[in-house]
């Protein structure tokens, strides 16, 4: 990505955020179930790998070492799936993995319902509690730029999932999973990938989505993949004509610009109506349980994806592990997807740097110290990551994503990881 397009794609962040909290309003207000909960036994040696930590319990006569959380939850827009992963995350690190050197995480939550000033107010709460030397962002579609103003790089702050705009580049600050930030250009690099040298982009006519859309037009040609936009109106769910419209272009592929269920499910069907055998590149937040319902199964897309997929096989036997780890520590009903899976990964992350660093000798500067130099995978992410890696975009552990093209009777077809940091 050069750095015309990071300056376009930091240009574009009230749109891409717009997008962002529309996905938190279909996700979290859907009332969604577990997808693909697991009670099999939990793999001690994938435990280990991710957290740094030994077999054994945490001594409950130690210290604990405090880790701050900020998450949204509680008001329209609500992710308690993330820091209900964190929590279980850190359960199952205290009881299996000796916490941080025999010491027990604790994690201290304060929670945004839904206004800046609640996100200044737990940003203040966390820089001032000495006992703090860490702090973790969950879900957070509002209040990132109180956060990070507050904070101003006094404590390292763990971004799980990044938004557009400070996430990616605060003082002192380290997002784990780029999220949106890496679909774009994701899409750019498979459709190379996949030799389609021009694609159909279906999008609504709300200003938000048109301007994901023409950046994303901007980012294809930089790839040297030439793109055509088509719009349907904001809020039809007849999206026929659209894609009818599209595919007279004949294009290579198809992205339809929709991350809500309602867009994904119209735009499957009028996919579905037309009976094109066109590729559709889609997001991975097209592919839920909802979804599935409604269509009876996932539609046949390739879904771009910054985590493990939860429904397509895994070999790393990480995904089975995340479901052993909270079907045992958070319940058999409790949400695995959303903002879970980044938040699960953000805790082992932590954990590891922090039994790095050893228990007597976590301070602020020590655990900043220890994420710039980390480069381990992420448990459910990339393989190989490395903050500072992205030009333009600091915090960012780097752009990496996959995609998982799904076949039909439950069977998928996964790319490599790409975009990998060197």
């Amino acid at each position: 990505m050069n750095r015309y397009l990071l300056r376009s794609a930091l240009g574009a962040t009230a749109a891409l955020t717009l997008l962002l909290t529309g996905c938190g309003v279909a996700a979290s207000g859907s009332g969604a179930p577990a997808s693909s909960s697991s009670s099999g036994s939990v793999n001690n040696s994938i435990g280990a790998e991710f957290s740094g930590g030994k077999a054994g319990a945490a001594s409950s006569s130690s210290s604990p070492v405090t880790i701050g959380m900020i998450n949204q939850q509680g008001g329209q827009v609500s992710d308690p799936e993330a820091s209900v992963a964190v929590q279980a995350a850190f359960d199952y690190i205290n009881k299996e993995q000796r916490g941080v050197g025999g010491h027990p995480l604790k994690l201290a939550l304060c929670t945004v319902t839904s206004s800046e000033e609640e996100a200044q107010q737990c940003a203040l709460r966390f820089v001032n509690q000495s006992s703090v030397s860490a702090i973790l962002q969950g879900g957070l579609n509002v209040g990132t730029d109180a956060v990070h103003t507050t904070i101003n790089g006094a404590k390292p702050t763990v971004i799980a999932l990044a938004n557009p705009g400070t996430d990616a580049t605060a003082a002192n600050a380290f997002a784990v999973n780029p999220g949106a930030l890496a679909a774009l250009p994701g899409f750019a690099t498979y459709a190379v990938a996949q030799g389609y040298k021009n694609v159909g982009l279906v999008v609504s006519s709300n200003p938000g989505d048109l301007a994901i859309a023409q950046l994303a037009k901007n980012i294809f040609s930089a790839k040297g993949v030439t793109s055509k936009l088509t719009t349907f109106p904001a809020g039809s769910t007849d999206l026929t004509s659209a894609y009818t419209a599209a595919l007279q272009g004949k294009p290579e592929a198809i992205t339809p610009v929709v991350a809500t269920t309602a867009g994904c499910t119209a735009s499957a069907k009028a996919l579905q109506a037309i009976g094109t055998t066109t590729p559709v590149m889609g997001t991975g937040l097209c592919a839920t349980d909802q979804i599935k319902s409604a269509l009876g199964d996932f539609p046949k897309w390739a879904y771009e994806s910054t985590t493990l997929s939860l429904y397509a096989p895994d070999s790393t036997g990480q995904l089975a592990f995340y479901k052993a780890v909270m079907a045992k520590y958070a319940g058999p009903d409790a949400q695995l997807g959303i903002d879970a899976p980044a938040a699960f990964g953000a805790a082992f992350v932590l954990a590891k740097v922090l039994n790095g660093i050893g228990a007597d000798k976590i301070t602020p500067a020590s655990v900043a110290a220890g994420l710039k130099a980390y480069t381990s995978g992420i448990l459910l992410g990339a393989p190989r990551v490395a903050f500072g890696s992205v030009h333009g975009m600091p915090t960012l552990s780097g752009l990496a994503d996959r995609f998982y093209a799904y076949q039909g009777n439950g069977q998928w077809r996964a790319t490599s990881w790409q975009s990998l940091p060197e």
